[in-house]
């Protein structure tokens, strides 16, 4: 999904360990914006592979093995994201990453670990390029650009009815690719594109405003992150522009709403996570996040616990029997093994996996994923419209 602007060096921080430290510790490292503007939904990675990994550690320590968690901040910028992978590749306890949630530091993660059989599993990062790249120890849990693309381009098409969009992008790799899917699929669809603009400064978007209100659009689709897109809508709003106001998962948060206020309401937005409530076992999860943290968990936070829940399957699935660690390789070849199916009742214990069914294709997208088009109402509490689950194998 994410990508920000350019901002300070990347760090490793925070380690947060959950075992005491031992030859047989097993390390789960976390990549997340944890400071910045994007912090908000960064701690959102980093909680739910905590929680994660706190109601697994029992169980690994009856396997010999303590369990700990590595949250590094990664400030949601890619240019020290190399040095900062090549810390983890340092470690030989490290046997999984959870992240990024930038796209863009997303891609030069995957780089860096291409070669070396680190598994990697991103919650959040959605640009379609990543499981292009022929990475075998990369997968994500989200559904990809392309998949929100064609849902919000028929919701606009079949629902809205809309006649002319503007599209704007805050010049991320998330935002870039975000709006050239959909560029790509309103060319089938009876629909003008009065325009396409990147705006992620403030003068980019004054000077973005004053375009869409000369083009006087239905709507405005905004692909891009929850820092850029509350100062666009701001900024229309108070040009005088009414025209809907239409975003991806980079809308699905929060931090979008406290920043953008009363001009949320009405806002539509695609996302693969959408309110916790839509998942199945949300109750279950929603109380064990809120006793361990003290807030209500987003979609995100259930993704990065999926996706933690993936890596510890998988390298459950690789331990070999003489209680030494598994090999990294096999830890990445076992995550395309994993397969978790829907769980309808969490009454009979902890759902697994709180997104629904999880396997992986060649290329480490998800098998199964869905897609929900999503409206905060007068009130700015964020309901579903409707809801699309899309097949990998239709991509």
């Amino acid at each position: 999904m994410f990508k920000t602007q350019t901002k300070r060096a990347l760090a490793l921080s925070l380690p947060l360990i959950l075992g005491s430290a031992a030859a047989a510790t097993i390390k789960i490292a976390t990549i997340s914006p944890l400071s910045g503007d994007l912090a908000p939904i960064g701690t959102e990675v980093q909680r739910g592979a905590e929680l994660a990994i706190r109601e697994q550690q029992k169980a690994f320590k009856a396997l010999g093995h303590d369990l700990v968690l590595t949250a590094v901040d990664d400030k949601a910028t890619a240019n020290s994201a190399g040095a900062l992978v090549k810390n983890l590749i340092a470690d030989a306890q490290v046997l999984g990453v959870v992240g990024a949630l930038n796209s863009s530091v997303t891609n030069v993660v995957g780089q860096t670990l291409a070669g070396s059989n680190l598994a990697v599993i991103s919650p959040a990062s959605t640009n379609d390029g990543l499981t292009g790249n022929g990475w075998k120890n990369f997968s994500r849990v989200v559904a990809p650009d392309k998949a929100q693309a064609v849902a919000a381009a028929a919701y606009m098409t079949e629902s809205l009815k809309v006649k002319k969009v503007y599209v704007l992008s805050d010049n991320t790799a998330y935002g870039n690719g975000l709006t050239r899917a959909l560029l790509a699929s309103l060319k089938s669809r009876p629909i003008t594109v009065a325009g396409y603009r990147g705006a992620s400064s403030d003068e980019q978007i004054q000077v973005a405003v004053r375009a869409v209100a000369a083009a006087n659009p239905d709507l405005v689709y905004f692909g891009g992150t929850d820092d850029v897109g509350p100062k666009i809508l701001k900024a229309m709003r108070a040009a005088g522009v009414k025209a809907k106001f239409m975003g991806g998962d980079g809308l699905d948060s929060p931090s979008f709403v406290k920043r953008a206020g009363i001009d949320a309401s009405g806002v539509l937005y695609s996302t693969g996570f959408g309110p916790v409530t839509v998942f199945n076992g949300s109750q279950d999860f929603a109380n064990r996040y809120q006793a361990a943290f003290k807030a209500a968990p987003s979609g995100v936070a259930v993704y990065a616990h999926d996706a933690t829940q993936t890596l510890l399957e998988a390298i459950r699935m690789s331990l070999p029997k003489n209680g030494n660690l598994p090999s990294r390789a096999a830890v990445a070849d076992n995550v395309r093994k994993v397969n978790f199916d829907a769980c309808f009742d969490s009454s009979k214990g902890t759902c697994p996996s709180i997104s629904g069914p999880i396997s992986f294709d060649s290329t480490g997208e998800r098998q199964r994923s869905r897609v929900l088009i999503m409206r905060f109402d007068e009130v700015l509490q964020p309901k579903v419209v409707t809801l699309q689950t899309v097949k990998a194998a239709d991509f």
